[in-house]
């Protein structure tokens, strides 16, 4: 009885700091997608059903936001990117799939493909890949058009998040 008690507890705590965190990033103005390697998934500040269009590529509903950096970590070493109202395109190969996170020339804009390969996740936040064995094969990084990184991104754990404000 008294662990389920402290169970409780820690779950509702635990929820509690979540919520912390979605709070902070609405109140930054930042609106990071995140997406993370093993069963990939891809996190946005702003629920998925809120991109608009329809088909394989839909907007950030935000259009008038900018991307202001790209961080990408890939076997334990973490490299930023930043951004000041130029082109950003993010590729992340996943299970054969090309996956893209893209702005128009000026970094607004920001759009994100294939939807096709993704399903719901568990909240409104976040979608699942379809394909839910594989790992991140490859990252690149794109800043007005130059490489700004690129990496293969053998062993899991890659992670790479796109800030948005």
């Amino acid at each position: 009885m008294q662990r389920q008690r402290i169970g409780r507890a820690a779950g509702i705590v635990l929820a509690l700091l979540a919520a912390a965190g979605v709070l902070g990033w609405a109140q930054s103005g930042d609106t990071p997608i995140v997406i993370m390697d093993g069963s990939l998934t891809m996190e946005s500040a702003v629920p998925w059903n809120q991109f608009q269009g329809s088909g394989d590529q839909r907007s950030h509903p935000h259009s008038g936001k900018s991307v202001t950096k790209v961080v990408v970590t890939v076997a334990g070493k973490t490299q930023t990117v930043t951004f000041n109202n130029q082109q950003c395109t993010v590729d992340v190969t996943y299970a054969g799939t090309d996956i893209k996170v893209s702005t128009g020339s000026n970094g607004k804009g920001l759009s994100v493909s294939p939807f096709s390969a993704f399903q719901n996740g568990d909240t409104p936040n976040r979608m699942a890949h379809k394909n839910q064995s594989q790992k991140i094969s490859h990252v690149t990084v794109m800043k007005a058009g130059v490489k700004a990184f690129d990496s293969n991104a053998s062993g899991g754990g890659t992670k790479v998040a796109i800030s948005y404000q």
